[in-house]
């Protein structure tokens, strides 16, 4: 059975090193009981503490200024409590590295940053492909850091009196810190002495592999899709893909059999239109089953608010965007799956989105690779955060094979000319298209062109209807949803007793 360490982060340091933290640390975890409630760790440089629940951990009653806290999400039956600790290290770690196994991703973490430095942590993101983020206490110091593509999210904020971090916003407001910051994608971060220090470790970028051709490139692409696949698989037998009836999820489908699994669709939508008939259409062709299920307007109401807390930003696209995702881990989850499949970043690292092939016609060719490699670089930013934010709690977890560190390298060194290969729309994301052609794919799914997922599955129309009938224009109407949202938050915060 797969091990994976999945749930809520958090640290604090008190910037003085004479007061108490733990109370603050225990209501960042409160704040964050959502993603994670089967069981609590506590770790300060003296003791490491494991309950099953916040009111029997704060009875602990443990003093200290500087403090990491775990909330653990028990998705496989291998999942173990955290922090852990060997000699002076205490460390909690939400997510894990690759390849994943049956032994725990923390412990092996543990095992390879006993004694490490804050330099040589930098050197471990830079080396180890993984989805993480990572809270360490070593000899007095607070470390953190996060994995280089920043597939899982941590944030941090500071005052006068203390520095924090955590998985997410929420917890960060619970101290008075109102505008958290993004912790940076293969940062690393030191808090000692009342000093913060962040170094951040860029993704590669290889030298341009102008000799290669089409046919040379999608070969190597569709191996690095399938290994990406498997590494992320574990030993799962059995796979969830969330699926639109279009090219990266069927690719990663194929992938996911290639790769020795069996696999499972699932297909979501808010009104009944051809895109789900071609869902179904395809998903026989590929030979894949799929579930596939239609909600309603009233659906949509209900799902905002939820969707809002989680994701923790009032953007009418990402909301449109995120109800899909959150449906389709429902649906994984009741069918029996812990882990779901999704196509993220393929649109970046291909050159899938309209703008790249604007920018190409109105500037030129390089103007058009700047724009991609940006998007890749805040890929983190732009779905990551908010994906994994939005399936977190849920008994299943996202497993993204696009954001493998040598796929990535590798898709970022091909000549644009293997992406979007010209002006014309039809021709984006032409290796990839490739690939879906080698793995016999059918062209009715690989040659279909791109239609973003808040237009094809109704939730964009949806926001617009709901916002109608408040007589608000969508912003409007997202925006005084959260208002709202963060106001009940605020009242209803628990405390620790």
């Amino acid at each position: 059975m797969l091990a994976d360490a999945l749930g809520a982060l958090v640290a604090i340091i008190d910037r003085k090193g004479d007061g108490n933290v733990v109370p603050a640390a225990i209501g960042m975890m409160w704040s964050l009981s959502e993603r994670g409630s089967d069981s609590f760790g506590l770790a300060t440089p003296d003791d490491v503490f494991v309950c099953d629940s916040l009111c029997s951990l704060s009875n602990q009653h443990p003093d200290s200024s500087v403090a990491i806290g775990y909330n653990l999400n028990r998705i496989f039956s291998k999942d173990i409590s955290q922090p852990l600790v060997s000699g002076e290290l205490r460390i909690a770690v939400e997510g894990r590295i690759h390849p994943t196994g049956e032994d725990p991703d923390c412990r092996k973490m543990l095992s390879q940053l006993e004694g490490k430095t804050s330099i040589e942590l930098q050197e471990f993101t830079r080396e180890v492909d993984g989805s993480y983020a990572v809270a360490m206490l070593l000899r007095g110091q607070l470390l953190v850091a996060r994995d280089m593509l920043g597939s899982r999210p941590l944030y941090w904020g500071e005052s006068k009196d203390i520095v924090a971090f955590a998985s997410e916003r929420k917890a960060l407001w619970t101290l008075g810190i109102e505008s958290p910051q993004r912790f940076p994608p293969g940062g690393v971060g030191s808090v000692g002495e009342g000093r913060v220090s962040v170094q951040r470790s860029d993704i590669p970028v290889p030298p341009s592999r102008h000799e290669i051709d089409l046919d040379s490139g999608a070969r190597t692409l569709s191996e690095l899709i399938v290994e990406s696949t498997k590494k992320r698989a574990g030993d799962l037998k059995r796979a969830a893909v969330a699926y639109s009836g279009g090219l990266d999820s069927a690719v990663v489908a194929s992938s996911l059999r290639l790769a020795g699994l069996d696999v499972e669709l699932f297909t979501v939508t808010a009104r009944g239109n051809g895109e789900l008939e071609h869902a179904r259409k395809t998903a026989k062709e590929l030979g894949f089953p799929l579930v596939a299920r239609q909600y309603s307007l009233a659906d949509v109401g209900k799902e905002i608010s939820q969707v809002l807390r989680r994701m923790e930003k009032p953007n009418v696209t990402d909301v449109a965007v995120a109800i899909p995702v959150f449906w389709v881990c429902q649906l994984a989850e009741q069918a029996g799956h812990r882990a779901i499949f999704v196509g993220q970043g393929a649109d970046e690292l291909f050159g899938g989105y309209d703008r790249y092939i604007s920018a190409y016609q109105k500037i030129g060719p390089q103007e058009a690779n700047g724009l991609m490699m940006s998007d890749v670089l805040s890929l983190s930013e732009r779905s990551f955060e908010r994906d994994e934010q939005v399936s977190a709690g849920t008994k299943v977890e996202l497993r993204l094979p696009f954001a493998d560190r040598e796929l990535v390298g590798f898709v970022l060194s091909l000549p644009l000319s293997l992406k979007i290969g010209g002006v014309e729309e039809s021709r984006q994301k032409l290796v990839l298209r490739q690939v879906a052609k080698l793995q016999g794919v059918p062209s009715s799914v690989s040659e279909k062109p791109k239609r973003a997922i808040q237009y094809s599955t109704g939730l964009a129309a949806s926001i617009r209807a709901l916002s109608r009938k408040a007589s608000l224009v969508p912003q409007e109407y997202i925006s005084e949803t959260y208002d709202h949202m963060r106001r009940e938050m605020r009242s209803r915060t628990p405390k620790p007793k």
